[in-house]
């Protein structure tokens, strides 16, 4: 059982580092109150016929990268978080 409902079909933020993307999901509990979540780090690339697809496969140095951008998508987080108290206070 969930205790989740996603609000939306798009992210509220996604943060990229050449071909790295991370997607930030706002959901909401049943009680209504928000939370975020994060997709895995994906990585673009072209296939032999030109076409654009996404890998979760890194290579040894994308890790620092994805790191990167996982520490970056905490600090997104807190600050959406913070936005949402300061909100829900007023």
């Amino acid at each position: 059982m969930t205790n989740q409902t996603t609000n939306s079909n798009e992210p509220v933020a996604r943060i990229k580092d050449g071909l790295l993307q991370i997607a930030i999901w706002k959901n909401e509990t049943e009680k209504g109150r928000p939370f975020y979540s994060t997709s895995a780090v994906e990585r673009s690339y072209k296939d032999d016929q030109e076409k654009y697809h996404v890998t979760n496969s890194l290579s040894g140095t994308q890790l620092l990268q994805a790191g990167r951008l996982y520490a970056l998508a905490y600090d997104r987080i807190r600050e959406m978080e913070e936005a949402d108290y300061q909100a829900s206070k007023a």
